[in-house]
C-alpha cells in the first residue's frame, strides 16, 4: 500500500516536470503590430505599412485598413517569417485628424497593434515676410492639400487676382513664390486652393510708399510724386514740412502720379508726408539745394514786435498820465 502511494507521487511529480519543460521550451510569440511611413500627410499620399510578428497568421490573408476603408492594395498574405509590407495612398474618404490603420482578419478582427496617421487640415504655414510696400517678394509655404495636385494662390484686392499655382508633393506640401501686386494700403488675403476644394488663407500687409523724382531741387522746380499702398480713390495731401504743396486722388488699387513746385523756403531737408483719407501716411526726405529764399519774419519775431508795442504803449500811456497830473 505504501508503495502504491510512493508510486503515485512519484508518477504525478514527473508529469508536473514533464509539463514544466513543455511549457518553458515553447517559444512566447510577440504581438503583432504595424508601422508607418510616413506617419502624416493627406489624401493621395503614398504609405508603406509593415507588419511585424504576424507569425501566428502564416499563410493567412490579412486586411489593412485606413479608418474604416479598406486600403487598395489589401488583402496581403503573410509569409512564414511573419512580416510583410505593402504600399497605398490615402483614401479620399480621410479626413483631417488622426486615422487608426489596422490589420484585420477576414471576419474583420483586429490583429495586433493600430498605427496612427495624421491628417493635417489646409493651411498656410507663413508668408515670409507678412508685411511690405506693393513689389515686396513673398514665399508662402502651405500644407494639408491633396497630395501631388495643383494648388491655385490668389491675392484679393479690389478684385481677386490669381498669382498663379504649384504642385503639391506626396505629403501635401506646396511652396510658392510672388511679389506683391499693385494694391491698396493694410491687410490683404493671400488664399491657396486646390482642385478638390480645400482652402487656406493667410494675410499681408500692404504698406503706404512714396517715390520723389528728383530727390532735391531749386525753388521754383517741379518735383514727381509717384505713390502706391493708399486707399482706393482716396483723397491725397501732399505736405513739405507742413505746407500743402498739392492734392490728388489715388486709382482703384491706391496709386498716384503727381507733381508739386518747390516752395519758396530755407534752403535744407524738409519731410514730404503724404496722407490719405483713410489714415495711409508715407514720409520721405527732399532737399531745397538752390534758389533765393524770401526773407520770411518768423513768428517769434512777430509776437516780440506786439510785445514792444505793448510796452511802448503802455510806457506812453504813464508818460501821459503823470503830464496830465502835474498839469493840474
Amino acid at each position: 500500500m505504501r508503495f502504491n502511494k510512493f508510486f503515485a507521487v512519484l508518477a504525478t511529480t514527473v508529469i508536473l516536470l514533464l509539463l514544466a519543460v513543455t511549457i518553458f521550451s515553447t517559444p512566447a510569440f510577440a504581438a503583432p503590430i504595424i508601422t508607418l511611413s510616413p506617419t502624416s500627410g493627406t489624401v493621395g499620399t503614398p504609405v508603406t505599412a509593415s507588419g511585424e510578428n504576424f507569425v501566428s497568421y502564416a499563410g493567412d490573408q490579412v486586411h489593412i485598413y485606413f479608418g474604416n476603408t479598406e486600403v487598395g492594395s489589401s488583402p496581403v498574405t503573410v509569409p512564414a517569417n511573419g512580416k510583410f509590407s505593402l504600399t497605398f495612398e490615402v483614401p479620399e474618404s480621410a479626413m483631417p485628424g488622426t486615422a487608426l490603420v489596422t490589420v484585420r482578419d477576414k471576419n474583420g478582427n483586429q490583429l495586433g497593434e493600430s498605427a496612427l496617421f495624421d491628417i493635417p487640415r489646409p493651411f498656410i504655414v507663413g508668408l515670409s515676410p507678412a508685411g511690405g510696400v506693393v513689389g515686396t517678394g513673398v514665399t508662402l509655404t502651405s500644407r494639408g492639400f491633396h497630395a501631388n495636385e495643383t494648388v491655385t494662390f490668389t491675392y484679393s484686392n479690389t478684385t481677386q487676382t490669381e498669382l498663379g499655382s504649384a504642385r503639391a508633393s506626396d505629403i501635401g506640401e506646396c511652396t510658392y513664390s510672388f511679389n506683391i501686386p499693385e494694391s491698396t494700403g493694410k491687410e490683404h488675403k493671400v488664399i491657396a486652393a486646390d482642385e478638390a476644394g480645400d482652402k487656406a488663407e493667410a494675410v499681408f500687409t500692404v504698406i503706404p510708399s512714396i517715390v520723389l523724382d528728383p530727390v532735391s531741387g531749386a525753388i521754383g522746380d517741379t518735383v514727381t510724386a509717384t505713390g502706391t499702398g493708399f486707399g482706393h480713390k482716396s483723397r491725397l495731401n501732399i505736405e513739405l514740412e507742413q505746407q500743402s504743396v498739392a492734392t490728388d486722388r489715388s486709382d482703384d488699387n491706391g496709386s498716384f502720379k503727381t507733381t508739386f513746385e518747390v516752395p519758396d523756403m530755407p534752403l535744407q531737408t524738409y519731410s514730404v508726408t503724404i496722407s490719405d483719407t483713410e489714415d495711409n501716411t508715407a514720409v520721405t526726405p527732399f532737399t531745397i539745394n538752390a534758389g533765393v529764399a524770401s526773407f520770411v519774419f518768423p513768428q517769434w519775431g512777430i509776437y516780440a514786435l506786439m510785445g514792444l508795442v505793448a510796452v511802448g504803449l503802455f510806457l506812453l500811456g504813464i508818460w501821459i498820465g503823470r503830464k496830465f497830473a502835474y498839469s493840474y
